[in-house]
C-alpha cells in the first residue's frame, strides 16, 4: 500500500477495533443477565459467570461483526470527507480503486476472522458453554442443599442444612425420604459433608439417627456416628450433553447422518445453519462496499453528508435484515439456502460495477446523493492560467 493508503487504513482500523469493542461489552451485558439466572439459582461462583459469559463471545462476535465494520467505514469516510481528504486524494489523481482499496482490504480480513469465528471458534466455545451449563445444573451440592431451606429436588424427597461452612461442612442436616410411602425414613444428624468421585456422589453424615416408620406404623429409631447415602441413586440427573446447530462443527451440519432420527424438520434447520455460517462473512463485504459507494464515488456535497449517510446507513442495516431473514426462512424452506449466497453476491457485484463505473451514474443516484462536481488539476491550471 502506498503512503496514502496506509493513512486511509489507520483512520478505518481504530474506528473498527472501538467499534467493536463497545458493541460486544454491550452484547456481554446483554447476554449476562440470562447466565447470571442460572448462576444465582445454582450458587455457584462469580469465576463461574464470567468464564460461562466469556464463552458466549465469539457468537456475538459474528453477530455484531458486519454492524462493527459497517459503522466503522461510515465514520472513517466521513471524517476523511469532512476533512477534504478525500477531495484532495481525487484532485491529485487517485482513483477510486486507490481510495477504496485500504477498507476493502479491512473488508477482506473481517471476512476472515468472520469465517474462523464461525467454522472453528463458536462451536470449540459453545461445547465448552454446554458442558459447563450441564455441570451446573447437575450440581448435587447446589441442587440439593441451600442454607437455612427446605429444599426438595426430587419429589417426596425433602433436604434440609442449617449451616453450610466454606468447607462444604453442613451443620445440623435433617432428610426426609417419602418416596416408600408405606415406609419413610428420616435422616438427622449433627453434621454431613459431599463427597464426589468419578462414578458417584455420597452424602457421608455424623453423629446423628435415623427413624424408620415400618410396616406396623412403629418407628424404630437407629443412631449411628457416621453413615453414608449413595446421592447419585437418590438424585437421576440427566448427565447427557445435548448440543445445538450453533454447537456443531460445519462437517457435522451436513453429514447429518447421525441426526435422521430427529426428524426432516431438524436436519433442514442443521442445513440452514450451515449455510447461514458460510454465507454471513459475506456482508462484511457487502456493506464496506455499500459505504464506498455513498462516500467515495459520490461526488463532492458542500452542505455535508448527513443525507447520504443516513440513507446508506437505513440500506445497509435493511440488507443485513433481509439476510437474516433468508437465514430464518431457509430453516423451513431449503430452497432459500441459495439465496443465502446470492443476495449478497448480488450487491457485491452491484457496488463494483458502480464504484468502477466511469461513466456518471443514472438519474436516480443524482437524485438521492446530490453532487458537487471536482475540477480537475488540469481545469485548476487552466483557470488559474485565465484569471
Amino acid at each position: 500500500m502506498s503512503l496514502l493508503q496506509r493513512y486511509f487504513w489507520r483512520q478505518a482500523l481504530w474506528p473498527l477495533l472501538i467499534t467493536l469493542g463497545a458493541l460486544t461489552t454491550l452484547a456481554i451485558l446483554t447476554q449476562s443477565l440470562s447466565t447470571l439466572d442460572l448462576i444465582v439459582e445454582n450458587r455457584q461462583s462469580a469465576l463461574t459467570f464470567f468464564y460461562v459469559t466469556l464463552l458466549a463471545v465469539p457468537q456475538l462476535i459474528s453477530i455484531i461483526l458486519p454492524i462493527a465494520v459497517f459503522i466503522s467505514a461510515l465514520y472513517a469516510l466521513n471524517r476523511l470527507n469532512a476533512d477534504s481528504e478525500l477531495t484532495v486524494a481525487k484532485s491529485v489523481g487517485s482513483s477510486p480503486w486507490e481510495i477504496a482499496n485500504p477498507l476493502l482490504r479491512l473488508g477482506c480480513f473481517a471476512l476472515i476472522a468472520h469465517l474462523v469465528i464461525n467454522l472453528v471458534i463458536q462451536p470449540l466455545s459453545f461445547r465448552e458453554m454446554r458442558q459447563e451449563i450441564l455441570s451446573i445444573r447437575t450440581d448435587i451440592a447446589a441442587q440439593m442443599v441451600r442454607a437455612g431451606e427446605f429444599v426438595t429436588p426430587t419429589p417426596k424427597l425433602t433436604f434440609y442444612a442449617r449451616e453450610i461452612l466454606p468447607n462444604g461442612n453442613m451443620k445440623d442436616v435433617l432428610i426426609r425420604d417419602s418416596r416408600n410411602e408405606t415406609e419413610p425414613v428420616t435422616y438427622i444428624a449433627n453434621s454431613g459433608i459431599i463427597s464426589r468421585s468419578d462414578n458417584n456422589s455420597q452424602l457421608i453424615l455424623r453423629d446423628g439417627i435415623i427413624q424408620q416408620v415400618e410396616a406396623n406404623s412403629v418407628i424404630r429409631p437407629t443412631s449411628f456416628e457416621q453413615y453414608q447415602l449413595n446421592l447419585s441413586e437418590i438424585l437421576a440427573f440427566d448427565t447427557n450433553l445435548r448440543l445445538k446447530p450453533s454447537d456443531l462443527f460445519l462437517h457435522e451440519l451436513f453429514n447429518t447422518g447421525q441426526f435422521e432420527h430427529f426428524g426432516v424438520k431438524y436436519l433442514q434447520r442443521l442445513n440452514a445453519e450451515g449455510h447461514s455460517r458460510l454465507s454471513a462473512p459475506l456482508y462484511n463485504l457487502v456493506l464496506i462496499l455499500l459505504a464506498i459507494v455513498f462516500l467515495v464515488r459520490g461526488q463532492l456535497q458542500r452542505t455535508g453528508y448527513g443525507r447520504r449517510i443516513a440513507l446508506c446507513a437505513l440500506i445497509g442495516f435493511t440488507i443485513r435484515l433481509i439476510g437474516f431473514a433468508f437465514a430464518s426462512m431457509a430453516e423451513a424452506t431449503p430452497i432459500l439456502n441459495a439465496f443465502q449466497y446470492v443476495f449478497p453476491i448480488s450487491v457485491i457485484l452491484i457496488c463494483l460495477v458502480i464504484i468502477f463505473n466511469r461513466n456518471r451514474i443514472s438519474n436516480w443516484r443524482s437524485i438521492l446523493l446530490p453532487s458537487f462536481r471536482i475540477p480537475n488539476l488540469s481545469e485548476n491550471r487552466q483557470l488559474n492560467a485565465n484569471g
